[in-house]
């Protein structure tokens, strides 16, 4: 099964900060996170389920989060009937749940 995804416009511009920052500290290390960022969401949509839950949310909905190999970042998604959505790409010292009212958008 592959799922659909869509991301949060918030999240997408977590993902551009990061690149940039990444970047910014040695040539190709962005362009080496976008790459992890992109392996990431391919394991999500091939297989939504697999990362465990992380939080529920008040309406039941399970959202769960996937490690970026060799960065400290995650992307936190829920997996609802039309698909995944892309709530965030955290940063793993961040505070926890910033992302939690996103998922109106």
């Amino acid at each position: 099964m592959t799922a659909r995804q869509r991301e949060h416009p918030e999240a997408a511009a977590e993902l551009d900060a990061a690149v940039h920052w990444y970047e910014q500290e040695r040539t190709g290390l962005g362009a080496l996170l976008l790459d992890r960022a992109e392996q990431a969401r391919h394991d999500i949509a091939e297989w939504p389920d697999a990362s465990p839950p992380a939080r529920t949310l008040g309406d039941g909905t399970i959202v769960r989060s996937k490690a970026m190999h060799g960065f400290p970042c995650r992307i936190v998604y829920a997996v609802e009937p039309a698909g995944v959505v892309i709530l965030a790409y955290a940063h793993e010292r961040r505070e926890p749940a910033f992302w939690a009212l996103r998922r109106d958008a």
